[in-house]
């Protein structure tokens, strides 16, 4: 699960993606106007809906993504996004 932000007409929006990494699939995209621990435990709620028993969550150091996750009493481990450098 990861979120970032991108730029319309002037004003920022948080793009909220999890995926089955097991599946390769993604499971929910969701955009939001903020990114606080609110819209991430709306988006997190969500995607229960989309799981089966008590899935294990994989984050970057986003507070607001670790909260969420504690919020329901998940399992998540901690792993740095970032791209590779070609070549």
């Amino acid at each position: 699960m990861d979120e970032t932000v991108v730029k319309a007409n002037g004003k920022r929006y948080y793009v909220f993606a999890a995926m089955d990494v097991e599946r390769n699939e993604l499971i929910l995209m969701r955009v939001y106007t903020a990114r606080n621990h609110l819209t991430a435990k709306s988006f997190v709620k969500e995607v229960l809906n989309y799981c089966e028993g008590k899935p294990k969550f994989v984050v970057d150091k986003a507070p607001w993504l670790k909260s969420a996750l504690e919020s329901f009493g998940l399992e998540y481990e901690h792993e740095t996004f970032r791209e590779e450098k070609q070549g």
